[in-house]
């Protein structure tokens, strides 16, 4: 019940600054549009318990349906809605009726009743969920921080660039930090009392995550001066200094990533959110100083510099939490460390090979990441084969729901 009123509340507030936002954006004609697009948060009230319950009990066959079925219904109506001339309403039309497809499902699924909610009864929920929603408001603006400073202090052609480096560098770290949000958060709030349970569990998907996150990032930090102008364009040069930047910094976020979300199932979100608020803080300035001083890869570069106070502490807070030796997390990390470090010698060594200038850069390219990729699997197949082969095991048992006991470590 709560979360209806909440998400009720917040709706009508929305439709009441429709007015306000479109004068704001000087789309005076578009009132409607932008306050029927609130339905969204009325929706969400009703969505939001069937879903964390589904969460919590893993269910995600459940789950990837209801997306599959939101994703279907918004296409199709979409697609109707443009063919019969309602023009932007099409989109707004589409989103809505996906939404309430995916309501109406993961309801019938997770039937919850309606009580008036008590006080003392949803306190300790509703603190540990302020605790959070600050942090994620606060991530979520420094996070655009750079983006902002850029577009002001060098303009909205620099912006562009920018935004090109860091959604290409960004783009597989977002769809693991996905994964983990869906997987991480229900797998360690079900063993959270259990600390032996939580430290396998983070060793075997740290390590799980580096393995994967580790050879991509630096590979595409390696190749990004020969890749940007191959896939791009020569007009895209500029991007490739911040991208080299942004592509060293994904590894160490999208491991942040899970570091917080076991925190937040360790109940240490008030730590989280200090550490959030502590970045809106830090970053801004920093972006302003090496925007003005270094450009776009000054502003890059800052998001990797400063990641022993960003990022490290969490680190930090979680390995004496669960009581987990320094010795045993790097130990966990030291195949994807052995193997990309071979494949980063392999590549910048070939290519700096002169019988190579005068190939085709498309076929230089194709060489360049398939010796990568062949370097980085011979390291792990020829001295981590063990290691591999039961992660792998683990997670089809994962998959199935019969997840059998494996060392997270040799």
């Amino acid at each position: 019940m709560f979360s209806c009123l909440l998400c009720t509340v917040l709706f009508v507030l929305a439709a009441m600054a429709s007015p306000w936002v479109a004068a704001f954006f000087h789309s005076s004609d578009h009132v409607n549009f932008i306050l029927v697009n609130n339905v969204a948060l009325f929706i969400t009230g009703f969505q939001a318990v069937p879903m964390g319950l589904l969460q919590r009990d893993m269910d995600y066959r459940r789950l990837s349906l209801a997306e599959g079925a939101a994703v279907l219904v918004q296409s199709l109506v979409t697609v109707v809605t443009a063919l019969l001339g309602w023009g932007a309403w099409a989109l707004l039309a589409g989103a809505t009726s996906g939404k309430l497809t995916a309501a109406v499902l993961v309801c019938s699924w997770k039937h919850v009743g309606f009580a008036w909610p008590h006080w003392s009864e949803i306190r300790a929920p509703l603190v540990l969920g302020r605790q959070i929603a600050i942090g994620r408001i606060a991530w979520a603006a420094y996070t655009q921080a750079d983006g902002i400073v850029i577009g002001r202090i060098l303009g909205a052609p620099v912006l562009g660039m920018y935004r090109m480096a860091m959604n290409l560098a960004s783009a597989p770290a977002d769809k693991i930090s996905m994964l983990i949000m869906r997987t991480a958060s229900p797998l360690f709030a079900n063993v959270m009392n259990d600390r032996p349970l939580v430290r396998r569990y983070y060793l075997i998907m740290a390590e799980i995550l580096s393995l994967v996150v580790m050879p991509l990032m630096l590979g595409l930090a390696i190749v990004a001066p020969l890749a940007v102008p191959v896939l791009l364009g020569n007009k895209w040069l500029t991007a490739v200094e911040p991208l080299r930047w942004l592509s060293v910094f994904m590894i160490l976020r999208t491991m942040g990533i899970l570091t917080e979300q076991v925190l937040v199932s360790q109940l240490l979100t008030r730590f989280t959110m200090r550490m959030s608020i502590l970045n809106l803080i830090v970053m801004p300035v920093a972006f302003v100083v090496t925007a003005k001083w270094l450009g776009t890869g000054g502003v890059a570069s800052a998001w990797l510099i400063l990641s022993p106070i960003t990022l490290f502490p969490l680190l930090f807070v979680l390995l004496r939490s669960i009581h987990l030796p320094w010795s045993q997390y790097l130990g966990a990390l030291f195949p994807a460390i052995a193997g990309s470090v071979a494949m980063c010698i392999a590549v910048a060594a070939l290519s700096r090979w002169p019988l190579l200038a005068s190939w085709h850069p498309w076929i230089l390219l194709a060489t360049l990441v398939t010796v990568g990729g062949v370097v980085y699997a011979a390291v792990l197949l020829g001295f981590f084969r063990e290691r591999v082969v039961r992660y792998l095991r683990f997670l089809k048992d994962m998959r199935k729901g019969q997840e059998a006991p494996v060392a997270a470590l040799s």
